[in-house]
């Protein structure tokens, strides 16, 4: 313990030091309920929200707003939303002159942000005024108001806070946004209408508290603003003052409930167990090296912190979602989860857990009323909102596919970082399950080698037949490369129907064997065996073993092709099988490498036959298509674009080899030519790997995951 508090105290100077200031560009007013640039991104570039808060604020860009923290932004359930400009803005006034202060005059001001919270300070000669917002926990924020009296006099201040909500979203004029407003001694509610607008906004009872600590009166107008105003409050000679206030939002009555009121001595208790959590972190997460990637590491742990949502609605755990900011990323993504928690575990092993137990909480399993013949298999996706009719067609909630198997990796990885055995005894049951349902559900012709595929699912029938385009395009989401051109449907894919042994269709599978998912099934093959021998099963640990080893050597094998020196889907109609090889190279060829499936030589042939700046080794290494394949295409998702997971599997996968010197060489590069990524701005969902440029989502949690681990492996010596 006595060591854990000095390392705390040792960051203490970290974390408060200009080195971790402004990570991330916060400052922004929003205009309206909603402001999208043409990706569908906030245009407020970054919104700081901690604890799991489903509501977060932005730094003030105008002196119009200083004295205010602007927003909030607020979660409709799945889509991020502005309240307002400004729902709490800060005037003191003096009584004896009415005089107002000014905060665009004061001598000195410092508006930035730190990882734990949001602070701005204004110096006169005479007083001081400091605000900080924090959050206490997952429903609710923090604004503490410090006044520091400079001089030998008592001075007396008059508090006033004033804010506006939106009237209405502006997709849609005819809803209003606020149903009524509430008040007390001390606090002022919105109850904001209910709505179900399935692409804009989604609200059942939610409302938005504010709460103070010194006694108010409160006046409510028209346009549902209003005004908290104190009473004279006395500022002794070379004294501090400090008054609290409190922001919190509910999406129903019943969490409300469950929250009870305001305890200002609590507040203050739980706002410094949070710091010293953030201390907990940094510590744990950042620890040495060039500063630039010191920042790096720290940058990609708010930015994970930025996106946990916690439990709401059907999302049962704490969970980190994709990204805040963009419009359709407030959900649970399958193999999201798992990247995201192997990065977590480095510096919060309990949220990495909640993050993966948010997914298999959705396990399914022979007594599921929809979908008994997908036992051990999970959903693509979960949101706040569960498709009532799960076997249709609404809603963001996925279960058309699932995603690529890398539950066990993530599982590993947080037991080596927590070595809590009983969170793998809990897991493990539920991974065999998982890893058994690819060979029973996507292996068709049963010979070990798994597709890509779809699920039973009335979007995969069209006028009693099969639906061979969504059937494929679900098999190309299973695989998280969409659009990959080994995808393409040149009408030499089949759609095949995977049968039980009662003859019962259970699912689709491609007639394509893809390298990818098999060397995620190696390593899953691989660990299961560790976790088996952890708990003592000697039998199942053997078991699993002579599984791996079959199974590396029908990659090496049968998915590789000597000539080109590279890895290859193998596509097959049932008389002949060939390697996918027209298609061109995808990065997904590097996953042998990375899963240690591939043989010493075949590592060293595409070391030396792949990595040129005309195929692999490009600006930003690791695009998702060979720069030199007709099929690339710099910035279309995953034609060529850089996706850092697959870049941190290749990287990876070079380290195991023994190329350590190739995978440092790139891993710097990877950081140093990537847009934004060393400097204050948001981490993007993939990169241009030609010019680095930053591409389609901001504040994107995979990368950010990605980004640390990079951090951990190659740049902290």
């Amino acid at each position: 313990m006595l060591s854990c508090l000095l390392l705390c105290v040792s960051n203490l100077s970290a974390i408060d030091s200009v080195e971790y200031r402004d990570l991330l560009p916060y400052q922004g007013t929003p205009i309206s309920m909603e402001e999208r640039d043409e990706r569908g991104n906030l245009k407020i570039a970054s919104t700081y929200v901690d604890k799991g808060a489903w509501h977060g604020f932005h730094l003030p860009d105008t002196p119009d707003y200083y004295g205010s923290f602007t927003g909030p932004l607020f979660i409709a359930q799945e889509y991020s939303l502005h309240l307002s400009d400004s729902i709490q803005k800060l005037t003191l006034q003096e009584p004896s002159t009415g005089k107002t202060l000014d905060f665009s005059e004061a001598k000195q001001s410092r508006i930035y942000s730190k990882p734990d919270g949001l602070y701005q300070e204004f110096d006169w000669p005479e007083i001081s005024v400091l605000l900080s917002l924090n959050y206490s926990d997952n429903r609710t924020s923090v604004v503490t108001t410090k006044l520091v009296n400079h001089s030998k006099k008592d001075q007396q201040w008059q508090l006033t806070w004033s804010g506006t909500p939106f009237q209405s979203h502006p997709k849609l004029d005819k809803y209003k946004l606020v149903k009524r407003v509430d008040t007390w001694s001390n606090g002022v509610a919105w109850q904001l209408n209910p709505i179900m607008d399935t692409w804009n906004i989604q609200l059942a009872d939610a409302s938005f508290e504010l709460w103070f600590s010194p006694k108010t009166e409160i006046t409510v107008s028209e346009n549902n603003g209003y005004m908290a105003k104190t009473q004279v409050l006395l500022l002794k000679a070379g004294q501090n003052l400090e008054v609290l206030s409190a922001q919190r939002y509910f999406h129903t009555q019943q969490e409300k409930l469950a929250h009870g009121d305001i305890n200002w001595t609590k507040q203050k208790q739980l706002l410094a167990e949070n710091r010293l959590l953030w201390l907990q972190r940094i510590s744990k997460g950042v620890d040495k090296g060039i500063p630039e990637f010191r920042k790096l590491a720290a940058k990609s742990m708010v930015t994970l912190l930025h996106n946990w949502r916690s439990p709401a609605g059907a999302i049962k755990h704490d969970a980190v979602t994709p990204s805040i900011t963009y419009k359709w990323f407030n959900g649970v993504w399958a193999w999201d989860s798992w990247k995201q928690a192997v990065a977590l575990s480095h510096f919060d092993p309990e949220l990495a857990k909640s993050n993966v137990l948010s997914m298999f909480d959705y396990q399914f399993t022979v007594q599921d009323k929809v979908r008994p013949q997908d036992e051990g298999n999970l959903p693509d996706a979960i949101f706040y909102n569960r498709d009532t009719e799960r076997g249709g067609e609404g809603g963001n909630w996925n279960e058309r596919n699932g995603k690529p198997p890398l539950a066990a990796w993530a599982v590993w990885e947080i037991y080596q970082q927590s070595q809590d055995l009983s969170f793998v005894k809990l897991m493990y049951p539920k991974l065999v399950a998982y890893h058994a349902w690819w060979y029973r559900n996507r292996d068709h012709n049963a010979n070990g080698l798994a597709e890509y595929g779809a699920n039973l699912h009335p979007a995969h029938l069209k006028n009693g037949q099969l639906n061979r385009e969504a059937i494929i395009e679900a098999a190309a989401w299973e695989s998280g490369m969409d659009n990959a051109p080994r995808f393409d449907d040149d009408g030499s894919v089949q759609v095949l129907e995977n049968r039980n042994n009662q003859g019962e269709v259970i699912g689709y599978s491609l007639s394509q064997e893809s390298v990818d998912l098999n060397a995620y099934l190696y390593a899953e093959k691989v660990i299961l065996a560790k976790m088996a021998k952890l708990q003592s099963l000697d039998k199942q640990f053997s078991e699993w073993t002579t599984e791996a080893d079959k199974l590396k050597n029908q990659i090496q094998t049968q998915m590789f092709d000597e000539k080109t020196g590279f890895f290859y889907d193998i596509r097959f109609d049932g008389k002949e099988s060939k390697l996918l090889i027209d298609a061109g190279k995808g990065v997904e060829g590097w996953l042998p490498l990375w899963a240690g499936a591939a043989t010493a030589e075949q590592a060293k042939i595409m070391v030396e036959g792949q990595l040129s700046d005309q195929q692999f080794s490009t600006k930003i290494p690791f695009p998702t298509v060979s720069a030199d394949s007709p099929n690339f295409s710099a910035t279309k998702y995953w034609r060529g674009p850089v996706w850092l997971d697959q870049a941190l599997f290749g990287l990876l996968g070079l380290e195991k080899y023994g190329y350590q010197i190739e995978a440092e060489t790139l891993a710097k590069r990877l950081v140093e030519e990537g847009e934004g990524i060393l400097s204050q701005a948001p981490i993007r969902e993939n990169y241009d790997p030609l010019t680095g440029d930053g591409l389609h989502c901001t504040n994107f949690s995979w990368s950010a995951s990605v980004l640390l681990l990079i951090y951990q492996e190659w740049l902290n010596k």
